[in-house]
């Protein structure tokens, strides 16, 4: 079991092929901690899920803002201001 917390997950009801590629949108806050641990489940004929053991856990930092975000985020502060 990984250090970090457990997050609930549903199961897939369809196999698919290994190696893949899990697509998805991480929205992730600036110069902020992360730890990432994955598990995989695999449906049998039985109908039981095979589920993995525990990936290695990755941890990183985010960075700050790039100037050309904080541009964009103020250009969105600016229009909204202005409707209110």
């Amino acid at each position: 079991t990984p250090s970090v917390q457990d997050v609930p997950t549903k199961l897939v009801a369809k196999a698919v092929p290994l190696p893949m590629t899990v697509r998805g949108h991480w929205f992730l806050s600036p110069r902020t901690e992360y730890s990432v641990a994955v598990q995989t489940a695999v449906k049998q004929s039985d109908g039981e899920y095979l589920v993995s053991g525990w990936s290695e856990t990755v941890e990183f930092c985010t960075g700050d803002y790039a100037k050309e975000h904080l541009s964009q985020l103020q250009e969105k502060a600016e229009l909204i201001a202005g409707r209110m």
